[in-house]
């Protein structure tokens, strides 16, 4: 019977494409059988640390070593001092051997706490750092077996191994590292069991399944990866499946039908295919013909904001040739800190970029809701003591789907659902746009910061201590509210904020959470970031679904 999970777990692998089958080894198995001769079934890498590290080495602030608690022989590869989830244990791969675009059957044995994971860092074709997931799966002090038998190398270079775990940062062991050929089934691992929408073989159908999908559809799958998704048995990996295997995560369909569905004329591109797609026409210069002449009409309204508990205002700009009786889909922009619904009304350039962009073709007519973030049930302003205030601006967490989404889309003909919901902010909006993009993902498929403020996750700078709403870890969006759109912009002489929009950027990178990061020359903590970012932002949003 299929396990259906129709929920996205907490805390799983982000942005993952996975084919793993992560696989408990039996307590007291006797060394395992690993031969090296050359031949059908010789290994391109086989690493038991009997007499060393094996040119592995700590990943982060990790360190390594070779003790005992073996898997197999007498001894194995401790990891040791991490200080985060991802510092651990990694090996670079010989470029002479293991190429771009080959498929290859990766294996290790680790013992750990939680859930263990086998990844991949390498550098792109614009030479930038990439990551994937080879296999996963969760230990609790006995060896696992973290298993992939067919993973294909992405285009690039530099490809470095490396073994982490999602969560915490306690010490593990590695032993028995093997990858061999494409579809060898080293010892430890059970045959793969086809199940009809299990396309990652962890024998359920999860959102996981339905983003391996979408890739098969466009880019093809393995044999045994093909006969999995094609769930309707037509011999093809089609559109007809993507829709099949999403309906029946959605709990429409409780099984797959052997038939034919007429096919969409086109795929709905997936969101690291829109950001890919985009990235070369990402600039930091603003044409001046497109910050001039704004139009459209701007509304000041009155919502209760049950966080608060008291009346919130807003601003609400309609657009040129705005008609009451079609819908369009909204943007939502934040101010900085002590600002309020009308800071980001004027000198951001948002109603002119939007008036002009929207004018000659080149975005979606919209509407944009000014906010007033300041959420506080004590205090109906801002204090002026930033430490104080924080909480207040964090609390837009909860008011701005609690209650200025619900006024808005009773008041005003706007599309409801993540692909119509955006949302963007300056500083401390920027921060906070990043903050609600994540908590909210759900609501919200395009994200935008611009010279976004610290304080997300904890840390320190020339103003205060940041305590923090998220850890490290946590920065991440995961499948399948992978965002359509999420650019952050930083100033390269913006002092306020230094260089936390790239700790942002970075973050999301390494969580696996595709993003664009854009750096303005010369770009200080005002309108000189915040334009580029709005410019790039507004004409994106809304063409990714």
């Amino acid at each position: 019977m299929i396990r259906i999970i129709r929920s996205v777990l907490a805390g799983i692998l982000a942005g993952a494409v996975m084919f793993s089958a992560a696989l408990l080894i039996p307590s007291g198995t006797s060394q395992l059988y690993f031969p090296d001769a050359a031949g059908a079934d010789s290994y391109y890498c086989h690493d038991t640390f009997e007499s060393g590290t094996d040119s592995w080495e700590g990943r982060g602030g990790a360190s390594v070593s070779t003790g005992s608690a073996a898997y197999a022989g007498s001894k194995a590869l401790t990891v040791t001092g991490r200080g985060s989830s991802w510092h651990g244990a990694q090996k670079a791969l010989d470029s002479s051997v293991f190429k771009a675009g080959e498929e290859y059957s990766f294996s290790a044995a680790v013992s750990g706490s939680g859930n263990m994971m086998l990844s991949l860092q390498y550098k792109d074709s614009a030479n930038e750092t990439k990551y994937g997931h080879i296999a996963n799966g969760e230990s609790s002090g006995e060896y696992i077996q973290l298993a992939n038998p067919s993973y294909q190398l992405p285009e690039g270079s530099d490809y470095i191994l490396y073994i982490e775990t999602e969560s915490g940062s306690a010490d593990f062991t590695v032993d028995e590292v093997i990858i061999a050929a494409a579809g060898t089934q080293i010892e430890g691992q059970k045959p793969v069991k086809i199940i009809p929408g299990d396309i990652d073989f962890d024998e359920a159908v999860t959102a996981f399944d339905l983003v391996l999908a979408r890739k098969g559809v466009i880019d093809g799958l393995t044999d045994a990866a093909l006969k999995a998704g094609d769930v309707n048995a037509d011999g093809e990996m089609t559109v007809a499946d993507l829709v099949q295997i999403s309906e029946f995560l959605l709990g429409k369909i409780n099984d797959f039908e052997k038939v034919v569905i007429e096919q969409p004329t086109t795929v709905p591109p997936s969101t690291v295919d829109y950001m890919a797609s985009i990235k070369d026409q990402i600039t930091a210069n603003v044409p001046a013909s497109v910050l001039q002449n704004p139009e459209g009409k701007v509304e000041h309204i009155t919502y209760f904001s049950k966080k608060a508990n008291h009346d919130k205002g807003a601003n609400v700009w309609l657009p040129p040739g705005y008609d009451e009786s079609q819908k369009y889909p909204v943007f939502y922009v934040n101010h900085g800190y002590g600002g309020d619904e009308s800071s980001m009304v004027n000198g951001m350039g948002v109603r002119e970029i939007a008036t002009n962009l929207i004018k000659s073709g080149d975005a979606v007519p919209m509407i944009i809701v000014f906010t007033d973030q300041y959420t506080d049930p004590n205090h109906p302003k801002q204090t002026g003591n930033g430490q104080a205030d924080v909480p207040g601006y964090d609390n837009f967490v909860e008011d701005l789907p609690d209650s200025l989404m619900p006024y808005i889309e009773s008041h005003y003909p706007v599309k409801t659902g993540r692909e119509n919901t955006a949302i963007a902010g300056f500083s401390m909006g920027g921060r906070e746009s990043l903050y609600i993009g994540m908590k909210c993902c759900d609501k919200i498929g395009y994200i935008g910061g611009g010279a976004p403020a610290p304080g997300i996750f904890p840390t320190k700078d020339q103003f205060m201590d940041h305590p923090g709403v998220m850890s490290k870890e946590e920065i991440r969006i995961d499948p399948p509210y992978s965002p359509y759109l999420l650019i952050i912009a930083g100033g390269t002489s913006d002092n306020m904020v230094n260089d936390y929009p790239k700790q942002y950027s970075d973050l999301f990178t390494q969580h696996g959470t595709e993003n664009i990061y854009l750096s303005v020359p010369g770009g200080g903590h005002d309108s000189s970031t915040v334009i580029p970012l709005m410019y790039n932002f507004i004409r994106f949003i809304f063409k990714a679904a």
